[in-house]
C-alpha cells in the first residue's frame, strides 16, 4: 500500500456512526458505499438518509451482487452482536490493499476481524467523543469526535496506517496516534463500562454524570471495578485516566444521550454482555468481586 491510495470506504452499518463517517468520506470526494444487502438495501436505496439536513451520498452496495470491485478502506461500525455478519458480509469487496478500521465497542472486534482476514490488515481504532443519533432516515451529530488509531498486539501495519491517516485528514475527521494503544483500548473499555451502562439504567443524558449525585456515582463505581480486573491483564489504569475522562466529559452536550441508551429508549438489544458481561467474567478468572456489573448484566441483559 502506498501513500494516498485509499479512494473507496465501505462503511458497514448504517446507523448514527456509519452514516456520520460515510457523510466525512463522501463530502470529501472519495467513493464512499454503504454495505447492505436484501431488503435493508431497498430501502436505503428508497430512502436514502440525511445527515445533518444534507442527504447522503453514498452509493448503496450489495456485496453479493456486486463482481470486480474491492474497497480500500472497510469501516465497521455495527453493533458488537451483527458482528460475524457484518465479516462474512463484506467478504466480496476485499482485495489484496484492504485496510479495516473498526469502530465497534468492546476489546475484541479487531481480533475477530483480523481471524478472517488477517492481522496484518486491520488497524486498532477506538472512536472518541462523537455524538450522534439517528431517526429513521434522519441522522444528526453535534460532533464527530476523534478517532484514535494504531498498530499493536500483532495488529496492522506503519504504511497501512500512514495512508489511513492520510484519507481521514482529507475527510476532515480527527485522528490521534496513542504511543501505547492496548492501553488507549481498555481506557475507552473503561469509558464505556461506565457512562453507557449508568445512563442506560438510569435513563439520563450526559448532564446527569457532569456533577456529583447518584448517577455519577454509579459511573465510577463500575469504573473501579474495571481498573480493578485489568491490573491481572497487565493494563495499569488509574486517576490519570478517570481524569482523563472528565475532560472528555465535560465536553459532552448536557442533553446528548449514549449509545446504550439510545438502545434503551428504542427497545433495541444492549451490548451489556460486552460490558459487563466481560468485567464480571474476568473478575471471575482472577477472583476479583464485581457486583456493580453483576447487578448491570441482570438489569440490561
Amino acid at each position: 500500500m502506498t501513500e494516498g491510495t485509499i479512494r473507496t470506504v465501505a462503511v458497514v452499518g448504517a446507523g448514527a456512526m456509519g452514516a456520520m463517517y460515510a457523510a466525512h468520506f463522501a463530502e470529501a470526494g472519495l467513493e464512499t458505499w454503504l454495505v447492505a444487502s436484501g431488503e435493508r438495501a431497498e430501502r436505503l436505496r428508497s430512502t436514502g438518509l440525511t445527515v445533518n439536513g444534507e442527504p447522503l451520498h453514498a452509493e448503496v452496495v450489495d456485496p453479493a451482487l456486486t463482481a470486480d470491485r474491492t474497497a480500500d478502506l472497510v469501516l465497521i461500525a455495527v453493533k458488537h452482536r451483527q458482528l460475524a455478519e457484518a465479516i462474512a458480509e463484506v467478504a466480496p469487496l476485499v482485495g489484496d490493499q484492504t485496510t479495516f478500521l473498526s469502530v465497534l465497542n468492546g476489546l475484541d472486534s479487531e481480533q475477530a476481524i483480523a481471524a478472517a482476514y488477517g492481522s496484518e490488515r486491520v488497524l486498532l481504532c477506538i472512536a472518541l467523543a462523537m455524538d450522534a443519533q439517528r431517526d429513521g432516515d434522519r441522522v444528526i451529530f453535534r460532533q464527530p469526535g476523534r478517532l484514535a488509531i494504531g498498530v499493536g498486539s500483532g495488529l496492522g501495519t506503519a504504511e497501512r496506517l500512514q495512508a489511513t491517516q492520510q484519507v481521514l485528514d482529507r475527510a476532515g475527521l480527527v485522528w490521534v496516534a496513542p504511543v501505547d494503544m492496548p492501553h488507549e483500548m481498555w481506557w475507552k473499555f473503561l469509558v464505556n463500562v461506565g457512562i453507557n451502562q449508568a445512563s442506560a439504567v438510569r435513563r439520563e443524558p450526559y448532564g446527569a454524570f457532569q456533577h456529583d449525585g447518584p448517577g455519577r456515582s454509579l459511573m465510577l463505581a463500575l469504573m473501579d471495578e474495571v481498573i480493578a480486573v485489568a491490573r491481572p491483564e497487565g493494563i495499569d489504569l488509574g486517576e490519570a485516566d478517570l481524569a482523563a475522562w472528565d475532560r472528555v466529559l465535560a465536553g459532552q452536550p448536557p442533553q446528548g444521550q449514549t449509545s446504550m441508551y439510545q438502545d434503551v429508549l428504542a427497545g433495541r438489544p444492549t451490548e451489556v454482555d460486552i460490558f459487563a458481561g466481560h468485567v464480571v467474567a474476568l473478575g471471575a478468572r482472577h477472583g476479583i468481586p464485581t457486583p456493580y456489573n453483576q447487578a448491570m448484566q441482570w438489569i440490561l441483559a
